[in-house]
């Protein structure tokens, strides 16, 4: 990709989160089934702690949406809201 269009890309993506942020209401609705198998099985929240996910992968994580929905294993959930939080802080 070259550079004008990754700065196009990287304006649109600040553009979306900002906006996507502030629509982001307290209450959260229930994970789909779909989306609790896949966060479940794309996210280590057995093995690492959200920190250093976050530090690790964080910088390629503009479209984090996972922490949007309640999940049924309270671990998963605990872990995705506060990796969620990390990201935003970063962004911040």
């Amino acid at each position: 990709m070259n550079d004008a269009r990754r700065a196009r890309l990287e304006r649109l993506t600040r553009r979306w989160r900002s906006r996507h942020d502030a629509a982001r209401t307290v209450e959260r609705p229930p994970a789909d089934a779909e989306r609790e198998l896949r966060a479940g099985a794309h996210f280590p929240f057995r093995e690492m702690e959200p920190s250093d996910y976050a530090a690790r992968y964080g910088a390629d994580m503009s479209g984090f949406t996972y922490d949007e929905y309640v999940y049924t294993d309270p671990r998963l959930d605990a872990w995705l809201v506060e990796l969620g939080k990390l990201l935003r802080l970063r962004r911040g």
